[in-house]
């Protein structure tokens, strides 16, 4: 390509939503290639190479032709068999839980608790017949509520989609799989055609490992939610996720383009 353009006033542009501001301000902001960008994609290339070429024949040997290995999935592979060694020597313990329910009768039961300390040690039952044993002494006794605690709770919500929690929350939520869910990703990202508009990617880049969210999204955001619901429910600051040690932040998390 760079042998093709001979104009010699060559720029990058980077952007990761295909919309009309988003491919604008990339414009607006022309930069060079990146050169450590470009020897990290030939070294995972060579990685490519160097796992696949050795793995992908025996696949097609063992198990069935035409499959390939690479240098994550054959590790990640790897990692879900020791795994399921570990499952498969874990010895399974017999337990056992004592609840007891009090109320005026017991189709009216109010209050369920559960068995956790006799004599103030923690309870722990291996046998049907430890349960009928302490389930007799229980009957005996008397019982009182002694305290009685109220709280609010607040509860944060989930940081913005990456590529592996939007997978979860599709299979979990609509019992997609992980093929489905990337497909459908794909083709909000690369574009609908949106009447006059003609084709808009209708989210941003849906491989990420980052929970970042651009502060033009945010300020969107905040906009819409005063707007439609009132100012009121608009947090006093923006929440902020943190990315982990291992993420490499390269695209930010995952969000509709507009809103």
């Amino acid at each position: 390509l760079s042998q093709e353009l001979t104009h010699p006033d060559k720029a990058r542009i980077v952007f990761n939503q295909v919309t009309r501001e988003a491919i604008r301000e990339a414009i607006k902001r022309p930069g060079q290639v990146d050169l450590n960008k470009v020897n990290a994609q030939q070294g995972r290339r060579i990685l490519d190479r160097l796992v696949g070429y050795k793995l992908s024949p025996l696949l097609w040997e063992k198990v069935k032709r035409g499959l390939s290995a690479g240098r994550v999935q054959s590790v990640a592979v790897r990692l879900i068999c020791d795994r399921e060694n570990e499952i498969e020597k874990f010895r399974p313990e017999e337990y056992w839980i004592v609840k007891a329910r009090f109320g005026l009768s017991l189709k009216k039961a109010c209050l369920e608790a559960k068995l956790s300390l006799i004599d103030s040690q923690k309870v722990k039952i291996s046998s049907e017949a430890q349960v009928k044993e302490i389930a007799e002494k229980i009957k005996e006794q008397s019982y009182q509520i002694i305290r009685v605690r109220r709280e609010e709770k607040k509860k944060s919500p989930q940081p913005p989609f990456t590529t592996s929690t939007l997978q979860q929350a599709a299979a979990y939520n609509l019992r997609f799989s992980a093929a489905r869910t990337m497909k459908l990703a794909q083709d909000l990202y690369e574009g609908q055609e949106i009447g006059s508009e003609g084709r808009v990617g209708l989210i941003t880049y849906m491989r990420t490992d980052s929970v970042r969210v651009a502060k033009e999204a945010q300020k969107e955001a905040r906009e819409y939610i005063k707007k439609k619901l009132g100012e009121e429910f608009l947090p006093s600051k923006i929440p902020y996720y943190r990315n982990r040690k291992s993420s490499q932040d390269a695209h930010e998390a995952i969000r509709p383009t507009r809103i």
